[in-house]
């Protein structure tokens, strides 16, 4: 129920609600942390207990438990490479495009066109099925791009 409240369809993050349940967690915790602070005025060393019990687990369990299903639901460990759908790989694809074609009339292009061939490459290898076909395509591209400037800047010198 939680991540069809904080998750769209697509699996995208709603950053508003996600804001409003972070936020409502965290004001419970402070919440807690002051019900904690207070606690040496009850006398009652059992109603003591009972008082820290509360704070601790009903006001500041929520927060703990909020947080570990955000790291528990992403699933992607440092060691694994990144898995894309389609549609950030065509974002990717798209921006290398595009940031190459940018690059040729910048002075220091040879060198930010090998940074993005690099990328180019990178994300080609990690791609599989049709797209990788794609991004194999756009690395040349961005080694074209990267051969034209060349080419350019020996006939220029």
């Amino acid at each position: 129920m939680l991540a069809r409240f904080l998750f769209d369809g697509d699996g995208r993050a709603r950053p508003r609600r996600m804001f409003a349940v972070a936020a409502a967690t965290v004001a419970l915790a402070l919440l807690g942390s002051f019900l904690l602070a207070i606690t040496p005025v009850i006398s009652d060393p059992a109603l003591q207990n009972v008082w820290v019990l509360f704070a601790v687990f009903i006001l500041k369990f929520p927060l703990i438990t909020f947080l570990w299903w955000l790291i528990w639901r992403n699933k992607e460990w440092p060691t694994t490479p990144p898995r894309w759908n389609d549609e950030e790989s065509r974002e990717i694809l798209d921006y290398l495009t595009r940031e190459a074609d940018r690059q040729r009339a910048l002075p220091d292009a040879r060198a930010r066109l090998a940074y993005l061939s690099r990328e180019a490459w990178h994300v080609a290898d990690r791609l599989e099925g049709e797209i990788k076909v794609d991004a194999v395509a756009v690395a040349l591209h961005v080694d074209k791009v990267a051969r034209s400037v060349g080419a350019r800047r020996l006939h220029e010198g």
